[in-house]
């Protein structure tokens, strides 16, 4: 089981990793897993089953649940286009 600290640095990645996809999406051409909102949503998974007993890291989890599953959406609607300057 991994510590507080490890979880929380975990979900910090992912916070940055997900801000950057919801930012670039729409320019990415290159397939790759870490594109894939399914990926960042299987890691946010693992931290949640491993039971962090910590209601703050929960509640970070399941926020950013909400933003991959926003993403996938977005992509299975295919409304995923630049935003206009």
């Amino acid at each position: 089981m991994r510590s507080y600290r490890e979880m929380e640095r975990e979900l910090l990645h992912i916070r940055a990793a997900i801000a950057l996809l919801e930012q670039t999406r729409a320019y990415l051409s290159l397939r790759m897993p870490i594109n894939d909102p399914a990926y960042w949503k299987a890691r946010l998974k693992a931290v949640l089953d491993e039971q962090p007993r910590d209601l703050a890291l929960e509640r970070q989890a399941v926020e950013l649940l909400a933003r991959v599953h926003r993403l996938q959406t977005e992509n299975q609607s295919g409304k995923i286009q630049p935003e206009a300057d």
